[in-house]
């Protein structure tokens, strides 16, 4: 792991602890900005095989994947993630892409056996983030091997996805909402997350937001390679924006290129990157005060700017200042 041992007095005690729990630990949040949809039908596989970026060729039940929604010209609709039970498919959205997942299951399941269900109202989805995570929750529940599985916990049928959201692993849980005695169990258990320390690890992980780092405009490749091989396969059929991305892999490449930055001091959202003799290539979309890194953000910059190491100016209220862009994730495992 890449470490600059730097402490920004900004940060508080709280926001500390929470990220050293991430880091070092364990600990819980609930992902109130996301939407859950179940599918179930013969045909699921098909569908989804038709619609999204990533390949299911292979994938059986315990798997599962992170893909994109693209519309016809390949930019993103909708980041997710699908995960795959017995009889079911999960596929989780942000809160933002719900209204137009929703419509995109409206207007293409036509003659498919495809039933979909939002159950975002039914379940609460609490993220156990962290090293220490798996082995914290077997205190609890007997997890399954694979990334998908349903435990039973004081008789109460709780869903087991494995994800990671900032580094180093960790489960989301789908509790019940009228299972609050349950729930509030295991919870007990882990200390809660600030969102402060949330937002600075998914940043060193290089998770782009989706709605704030990602926008409509945002094409899949333009989110950096270590996204695009999570997100996409080259290898797999027609689906919605393929024929575009296609183009974009085999015979040409993108103008932009969604990068990281640190520098010395606080880099503002919204500030203009300015690369060193040049006029802007970009706009800061997330910033964050690292433990680690020392200040760090992230924003979608033309390619002439794209290079590790590269040096550039921030601009931002009347104030320039250097930072150095590197390519995503600046949390590297050696």
């Amino acid at each position: 792991m890449m470490s600059e041992s730097l402490a920004p007095s900004s940060l508080s005690d709280a926001v500390f602890n929470s990220y050293d729990l991430l880091r070092s630990g364990c600990g819980r949040y609930e992902l109130h900005n996301s939407a859950l949809f179940e599918l179930k039908g013969e045909d699921k596989k098909a569908w989804v095989q038709g619609q999204v970026t990533n390949d299911l060729r292979g994938y059986v039940a315990g798997g599962s994947l992170s893909f994109c929604f693209c519309n016809p010209v390949g930019q993103i609709v909708s980041t997710g993630e699908l995960w795959i039970l017995e009889d079911r498919f999960l596929i989780r959205v942000p809160k933002g892409a719900q209204a137009a997942v929703q419509k995109r299951f409206d207007q293409t399941i036509i003659m498919e056996d495809v039933t979909v269900a939002d159950l975002t109202t039914e379940y609460r989805l609490v993220s156990i983030q962290g090293p220490l995570a798996t082995q914290e929750l077997r205190e609890f529940v007997d997890l399954p091997n694979l990334d998908a599985g349903i435990v039973t916990f004081k008789g109460l049928e709780v869903i087991c996805l494995r994800s990671n959201r900032t580094g180093l692993g960790g489960w989301d849980l789908l509790l019940p909402r009228t299972a609050s005695a349950e729930a509030e169990a295991i919870e007990s258990h882990f200390e809660p997350i600030e969102e402060e320390a949330v937002n600075i690890a998914r940043l060193e992980f290089g998770h782009p937001r989706f709605g704030v780092d990602i926008t409509e405009k945002t094409l899949p490749p333009e989110l950096g390679a270590a996204f695009t091989a999570r997100n996409v396969s080259y290898k797999k059929g027609c689906y919605t924006g393929q024929e575009v991305l296609m183009r974009i892999y085999s015979r040409g490449h993108t103008n932009k290129t969604w990068m990281g930055f640190v520098s010395d001091r606080p880099i503002p959202l919204g500030a203009t990157v300015i690369h060193m003799g040049r006029n802007e290539v970009g706009t800061i979309s997330s910033a964050a005060d690292s433990p680690t890194f020392g200040y760090i953000a992230a924003g979608m910059v033309r390619n002439e700017a794209a290079f590790d190491g590269e040096l550039v100016h921030i601009q931002a209220n009347g104030d320039k200042f250097d930072a150095e862009a590197r390519h995503m994730p600046l949390w590297r495992q050696e």
